[in-house]
Formats: structure tokens, sequence, C-alpha cells
């Protein structure tokens, strides 16, 4: 199979992961209890949304090229929708939330200013990075488990799929999206399996 081949089958698959990865989600939060970080996701569909504008003004770009960060802001302005559907918009909150948000809002202006895309999309990748800690103190505090474990498995493959899509395409912004993505998820799912091997055994 050619490499042109790989990205097109990597590339649908990304892209169904995620679809499902939402759908899994909101009907997770509606109805099964679940209670993900308002402001991991928050922030992770504003600098999504960020992230995808910085890198498609850059001189390489393509949807197949970076699908990770193309689903990213669908999907997760669909969850953190459903988020607030359910819990209100109480959950904006602490120090934390606004200074990671206006980290994004000073890249942008950076951006904006001096044109200098790929450095942009970095600043909001660390952005990005930094919108897990929420998620990753509650897990790691956590003395039940109130995220999707199937949730953040499927983002897992998913962004194993946009990696294979984004080395397809050798779009180097594209695969350190999904890179970043891979190693922050895995994170996560190990936090949530640590709850049920060390704190419910």
């Amino acid at each position: 199979m050619d490499r042109k081949r790989v990205g097109d089958v990597a590339t649908r698959i990304a892209a169904g992961i995620a679809l499902l990865e939402g759908a899994v989600c909101v009907v997770s939060i509606k109805y099964l209890g679940v209670r993900p970080v308002f402001t991991t996701w928050l922030l992770f569909f504003v600098a999504s949304s960020l992230s995808f504008w910085t890198y498609w003004s850059s001189k390489k770009h393509s949807v197949r090229g970076n699908i990770a960060n193309f689903m990213d802001m669908f999907v997760c302005g669909v969850i953190t929708l459903g988020i607030l559907s359910v819990e209100g918009s109480h959950l904006i909150g602490n120090a934390f939330d606004v200074y990671c948000l206006v980290a994004s809002g000073v890249v942008l202006v950076f951006w904006r200013m001096t044109r200098r895309h790929e450095f942009s999309n970095m600043m909001l990748q660390i952005v990005m990075a930094t919108a897990y800690m929420p998620t990753f103190v509650k897990l790691w505090q956590a003395t039940r488990n109130t995220e999707s474990l199937p949730v953040w498995v499927l983002s897992w493959f998913g962004a194993v799929f946009a990696f294979i899509s984004a080395s397809a395409e050798r779009d180097k912004l594209g695969k350190i999206y999904a890179g970043r993505g891979l190693i922050l998820v895995s994170v996560v799912v190990w936090l949530i399996m640590r709850i049920y091997w060390v704190v419910h055994p």
C-alpha cells in the first residue's frame, strides 16, 4: 500500500473515531453520570480552533495532514456544549482557567501581529498540553472515576491514526499535534486505569 493510500485510510479512520468519541462522550454525560472537567474541554476547544487557524495559514497545510486538529475543533465544541447543557455556566472558573485562556489570547495577538504561523502553532500546543492539567489533578486525587474511559480510549486510537495520516503527508505540524495528543491522552488513560487498579483494586 503506497503512502497516499495509507494516509487516506488513516484519515478516514481518525475522523470516524473522532465523531464516535464525541457522540459517546455526550451520551455518557447526559445519561451515565460521567462528569469530564469543563475547563479542560473549553481550553481544548479554544486552543484547537486557534491551532488549526495558525496551521492553515502556514505554507504546508491540508485537512488530511492535520486531521486530529481539524476534528478536535468539532468534537471539543460538541463536548463542551454537552457539559454546559448538564452542569450549567457556573463551571467557568478559577485563576488557572483564566491564565490558560489569556495565554491563548496572547498567542493569537502575537500571531496576528507577526504572522509567524509555525511558532504560534507550537505555542498553542503548549497551551493545549497545559489544559490537561486540571484533568490530571482531578484523576490523581479521585477516589472514583468520573471520566469516560471509552471516550479517552477512542481519543487514543484517533491520535494514533491521525499521526499515521500526518506522517504519510510528511506534515511536521500535523505530527506534532497528533503526537502531543497521543502522549497526553496516554497519561489520562493510565490515570483512569490507576483508579481501578490502585484506588479500587
